[in-house]
């Protein structure tokens, strides 16, 4: 991704396929850095520092919860939630408790998705920019919340 070194919002160009529908590559995004919890179905760029690459995710997990799944679907705090947000079903993984300040991020295409929480763990929030609009190409602008 591209991004511009503003403190307080970033554009970046979308690469990887890993958030499509959603987000398709060579699409053009705006974010803002998160100065507190982002809500659950939130899009947030943050860098994976293995391969210093930014990546895209859905923000599934919210600080202070466990978070696991089991037969293709995501558990928080023990029960099953509505996940919408996945166009396949999501490979079993054990529990991570997030702490206070951390949240559990996967991509909506979850057979193609690398650099989520299922490999990195949890991520710092405030390591994090979240998704305001996507403004190009054009057709496809949308505000997000």
């Amino acid at each position: 991704m591209f991004k511009n070194e503003n403190k307080s919002i970033r554009a970046y160009e979308i690469k990887e396929e890993s958030m499509k529908p959603a987000l398709l590559p060579d699409e053009y995004v705006l974010s803002v850095k998160l100065k507190e919890a982002p809500k659950r179905g939130d899009i947030v760029v943050f860098t994976n520092t293995e391969k210093n690459i930014d990546v895209v995710k859905r923000v599934i997990g919210l600080p202070n919860e466990n978070v696991s799944s089991s037969d293709g679907e995501i558990i928080i705090n023990s029960e099953k939630i509505d996940d919408e947000w996945s166009k396949d079903l999501t490979d079993d993984f054990v529990s991570v408790e997030l702490g206070d300040d951390e949240i559990f991020v996967l991509g909506d295409q979850r057979n193609m998705s690398t650099s989520d929480s299922r490999t990195l763990g949890p991520i710092k929030y405030e390591d994090c920019w979240k998704l305001k609009v996507r403004y190009w190409p054009y057709h496809r602008f949308n505000i997000y919340e």
